[in-house]
């Protein structure tokens, strides 16, 4: 196991994750925040919408994922107008040409998911932040809702508390878009992965509780959001 915690911090920090479950339901033009009564319930909306065939959905899902980035910051508190603009935002930056509209950034959202299932995690971060909204910290939200068990997010909390991933940032402390940081985040999306899998194999014990009192196995995002 990783030496950042011991397997009993993972657990305990998993345990008290407190960021909102919270997604956009409705349509790209008119949406409307769903509330969720676990995490991982809130994942398998997500995923479900950004893997759809149909591009409307997709980049729904790619909304919401802007949306629950910006809902709350470290202090807790929760701010639905700015999570809501961020998302007009993005609808603007479809709407403007440069990416096709809904159908070129479906598109860009579908072969990120094709990446993933490979494991070219950082090809589909590099792709995915190529969309209005997206840096490389909201790509990565983006690659977690699509393949939960094979990456997580990275953003400048991340970056700066564990700095032995090597994330290079920028004078505000927001990961870079370069090079540099698609290898290191390929690196640690294995970390994650890695780590899962060793939770996992404890068993049982081991297992993290969700906010609605069952008792989950671990995958990358977990251990991200133990990390968090």
């Amino acid at each position: 196991m990783s030496a950042l915690m011991t397997l009993e911090e993972f657990v305990a920090n998993r345990n008290a994750y407190s960021y909102p479950a919270v997604e956009l339901g409705g349509s790209i033009e008119s949406w409307n925040q769903v509330d969720f009564l676990s995490t991982r319930q809130m994942d398998r909306h997500h995923h479900e919408l950004l893997t759809s065939q149909e591009d409307t959905k997709a980049v729904l899902g790619y909304f919401s994922a802007v949306s629950w980035g910006y809902f709350s910051g470290q202090d807790g508190v929760l701010r639905v107008a700015r999570a809501h603009s961020r998302v007009r935002l993005a609808l603007k930056g479809i709407g403007d040409g440069r990416i096709g509209g809904v159908e070129g950034a479906g598109r860009k959202i579908q072969a990120a998911s094709g990446l993933l299932e490979s494991h070219r995690c950082g090809e589909a971060l590099s792709l995915l932040w190529e969309l209005p909204q997206l840096g490389p910290a909201f790509a990565s939200k983006v690659c977690a809702f699509l393949a939960p068990t094979k990456c997580g997010v990275v953003d400048s909390i991340i970056a700066a508390k564990y700095q032995q991933f090597g994330f290079c940032t920028d004078t505000k402390g927001n990961v870079k878009k370069s090079a540099s940081n698609v290898g290191r985040y390929d690196s640690y999306c294995s970390f994650l992965r890695e780590n899962a899998e060793k939770l996992n194999q404890e068993g049982s014990e081991l297992r993290w509780k969700d906010r609605d009192k069952t008792l989950q196995t671990w995958r990358a995002v977990d251990v991200e959001r133990a990390l968090y």
